[in-house]
């Protein structure tokens, strides 16, 4: 008996000890599954280019792939291994090019995917994917997929594929504009190899691109558009606001804002107005991504005055009832790790937007990280040349921004914007959309239209406030403050009945002037 149950403890320890190893094993294979080492030429700030790579930069956050991203000067030897699922090489400036050597040899050897945006590509490179090519110079293409198509803006030189390889894939068509129209494949896949001629972060182009790397990377997916109001904030027209979540409600949009908020005086009326409005976009089924403030250089090399401001944001609107389902931020902020880690952290969905005029880095390390979801931004005026129905999808989650309105001028156009789009929306309690943000002290999450605070299920109160009252800031009234007001209003009436009466005399005089030389 005794024999027996050593013999028992022995072989479960030696399943447990397998389990172990296995386990290890499991979490090692996969640990490059996700990681991708982004190296480009230049930011090309001639021509403000550096957005190109931060809108790659967020389709591929946005695709789950967590990005390291080098500018070829700073690329080390070795760096590309076999730690990385993927290499993408990316030329920003033509004139600049890929010089690094050491790059170079070290993605001729690596065996993952790989995928070459731009012009020069080596021998080795064509020869990898199968291909020729040639360089076409002053050129219009138009870029056609599906039954879209766009027309290109003029190109000084291009490299087109004249041959591929037999069983590769071709996403979008290049099409010139003469007479005997002739037509390259735009996106080209290859086993683990694909090639862009060029990355833009706009328009048809936009959508074909990230269609094609979500293909290499085998992230393709089927999203509907979530539409978003952007450039909200405690400032904005609330009226204007308000009347634009109306408008959803009545045309059974679901949508979404992107708004920033603020960490002072938010015990005053003002911010009970502006969280009002909140409110009833929450309970038209409008969900909230709380914006990530300005960053002042210099200030906080360490994010404590940061991570103290965006704490105070989420606890301050969560008394009011107002509970965001995520941060919306400007690329850049993934690309910082004291930025990074002091508001993206603490939400598990994420709306990354275009990078602005002003950028400012606290400790920038390209190390872009991942959330549960990441929505692309991407301009509602991107769409304006693609035809679109019901039925159209993206293969990333996208979210289509439209800055919020100013005036009932704007509104009505904002309006007749979006019933142009003709579009099924992203709906977030149809699709399930279930979202968290953890503090240390709060934990909202937002599951199929129910927010619970520290998992308590909230009923969300109705507002009924005049948005048009004007609330006074709490100071303490002057007991003659009424007083003061009428005694002003007599004297301006006394002095308007003096004047008159002074205009009635000069009349007067200027009359017995005149009739004096009459005689």
């Amino acid at each position: 008996m005794n024999k027996r149950i050593k013999f028992s403890l022995v072989m479960s320890l030696m399943l447990i000890l397998f389990s172990l190893v296995n386990f290890t094993h499991t979490v090692g294979a996969t640990s490059n599954n996700n990681r991708v080492l982004l190296v480009y030429d230049s930011q090309n700030d001639v021509k403000n280019d550096k957005k190109n790579i931060d809108a790659l930069q967020r389709s591929l956050t946005s695709m789950g792939l967590q990005v390291k991203t080098i500018p070829q000067a700073d690329y080390k030897k070795n760096t590309l291994n076999e730690k990385y699922l993927g290499v993408i090489t990316m030329i920003n400036w033509r004139q600049v090019g890929l010089i690094n050597q050491d790059f170079i040899n070290d993605r001729d050897k690596f065996s993952g995917i790989k995928l070459y945006i731009g012009e020069n590509l080596t021998q080795t490179e064509t020869n990898q994917l199968g291909i020729k090519v040639q360089k076409v110079y002053q050129q219009q293409f138009i870029l056609k997929n599906d039954t879209n198509h766009e027309l290109l803006p003029f190109s000084q030189s291009i490299t087109v594929i004249t041959q591929q390889a037999e069983g590769a894939e071709q996403v979008g068509t290049l099409s010139t504009q003469q007479s005997d129209q002739k037509s390259y494949p735009f996106g080209y896949i290859n086993g683990k190899q694909g090639y862009l001629p060029f990355f833009t972060n706009k328009g048809l182009s936009l959508i074909v691109q990230t269609q094609m790397i979500a293909q290499l990377f085998n992230r393709v997916g089927k999203f509907r558009p979530l539409l978003t109001i952007t450039n909200v904030t405690p400032y904005t027209n609330l009226q204007t606001l308000d009347e634009l979540s109306k408008f959803c409600y009545r045309m059974e949009i679901p949508f979404a804002i992107s708004t920033t908020s603020v960490s002072e005086n938010t015990e005053m009326k003002a911010f009970d107005r502006f969280t009002a409005v909140l409110r009833n976009i929450e309970n038209r089924g409008g969900i909230i991504f709380l914006q990530t403030p300005e960053v002042s250089s210099g200030v906080d090399t360490d994010g404590q005055l940061l991570n103290q401001k965006f704490l105070t944001y989420i606890v301050s609107l969560a008394r009011q009832q107002v509970f965001p389902v995520g941060i919306s931020s400007a690329g850049f902020w993934n690309q910082d790790k004291i930025l990074r880690n002091n508001s993206l952290k603490y939400a598990d969905h994420w709306l990354l937007m275009q990078d602005g005029t002003k950028v400012t880095y606290i400790d920038q390390d390209n190390n872009s990280q991942v959330a549960k979801q990441s929505f692309f931004a991407m301009p509602a005026t991107s769409l304006n040349n693609v035809k679109k129905n019901n039925s159209t999808t993206f293969v990333i989650p996208t979210a289509l921004t439209i800055s919020m309105p100013y005036s009932q001028k704007e509104l009505e156009h904002v309006e007749n914007e979006i019933k142009n789009l003709h579009l099924s929306w992203y709906n977030p309690v149809e699709e399930g959309f279930s979202s968290e943000i953890n503090t240390e002290t709060t934990s909202l999450k937002y599951n199929h239209g129910d927010y619970l605070v520290n998992g308590k299920l909230e009923d969300i109160r109705n507002t009924n406030l005049n948005l048009n009252k004007q609330f006074s800031d709490g100071k303490s009234n002057s007991l003659f403050k009424n007083y003061f007001k009428v005694q002003g209003n007599i004297l301006a009436v006394f002095f308007v009945i003096i004047m008159v009466i002074l205009l009635i005399f000069i009349f007067i005089g200027q009359r017995v002037y005149w009739n004096r030389f009459k005689r």
